[in-house]
């Protein structure tokens, strides 16, 4: 986006004098995943007063709201903190662990776009979708490239799916009063601790949802031999700091499980993409048949490290 700076803030904000050598950035306002931006405001004051982490604050223009139409579209003015404090957690876990702590317990009625109580149902749905996909593929005289690794594939990562389902219903059972809800991430990934927080990323969900996430993102980009090592030493940080529950274990258990990187791929391709795009999902599509031996080794990690605590489907345990 190509917008003067000075001419922007001369004209829609009143920014005080501390503002004054701070940096700022437009976030286009459809790139929130939740609409409330009065509760994503407070939310980030908070953070930044009480927790000492590093979050990205809303600014508002001199109408009092967050969004200000510039060139034709929305946008959110958002300052980035000037400097990442001293007594700010260290590692990613930490930082995660201790934002999932200040946040528990957050209304999830003030952000209805939690998919937090959608879930079982949600992944159903992309699962029977994709099971139509598959019995279509079957019955063309014809498949693409991407459609003969499929019809490979599916059957292994159905089967996935459908323990991932049966552990998240069981969980649904076994704790009918689930843990309190976090503010958490669309997708958590590695980043580095000084990374700011940016509250259109955030996600009011079950805390098991940014743990199975980074731990899909090092068996993703890792070697095997590497998992483990990375996994517990994850873990341990983020736990020192709050434990994980026995219903937190079995939700990220499940959701790891669910074959999440295969579903987006097939989805990508059977419902979204472009021509020129499915040369990249026949490889995204092979990847995810080359780390499925990786993610197996995870989840025997995590079964043997909260071992009483959650029942892993007998093929994971050969």
């Amino acid at each position: 986006m190509r917008t003067d700076w000075q001419s922007v803030a001369a004209h829609y904000y009143d920014l005080e004098d501390r503002d004054l050598g701070t940096s700022f950035f437009f976030h286009p306002l459809n790139g929130f995943y939740h609409h409330n931006l009065e509760g994503l405001a407070q939310w980030a004051d908070y953070l930044s007063e009480s927790s000492h982490l590093p979050v990205c604050q809303p600014i508002r223009n001199h109408e009092g709201r967050f969004d200000t139409e510039l060139n034709g579209a929305s946008w959110v003015l958002m300052r980035i903190p000037n400097e990442v404090r001293t007594d700010a957690p260290s590692t990613a876990a930490t930082r995660l662990a201790e934002m999932h702590l200040q946040t528990s317990g957050i209304d999830p009625h003030a952000f209805p776009e939690t998919p937090a109580a959608s879930r079982i149902e949600d992944f159903e749905k992309r699962l029977a979708a994709l099971e139509k996909s598959y019995d279509t593929c079957q019955k063309q005289s014809e498949q693409s490239r991407f459609e003969k690794i499929f019809i490979d594939s599916f059957p292994y990562f159905l089967g996935c799916a459908e323990n991932a389902i049966q552990m998240q219903v069981d969980a649904s059972i076994d704790f009918p009063d689930p843990d309190p809800l976090s503010i958490g991430h669309y997708r958590f990934i590695d980043y580095a601790p000084d990374t700011p927080e940016n509250p259109a990323l955030w996600v009011v969900d079950d805390r098991s949802r940014d743990v199975a996430e980074w731990l899909r993102n090092i068996a993703w980009s890792n070697a095997s031999r590497d998992l483990q090592a990375q996994a517990e030493a994850f873990l341990d940080d983020y736990e020192a700091r709050f434990p994980l529950s026995e219903s937190v274990v079995r939700k990220m258990y499940g959701r790891l499980l669910f074959p999440l990187s295969y579903m987006e791929c097939c989805e990508r391709y059977f419902y979204q993409a472009e021509s020129m795009e499915t040369q990249r999902l026949d490889l995204i599509l092979l990847k995810n048949e080359e780390k499925a031996e990786d993610y197996e080794q995870l989840l025997r990690l995590l079964s043997e490290r909260y071992e009483g605590n959650l029942y892993a489907p007998e093929w994971l345990k050969k």
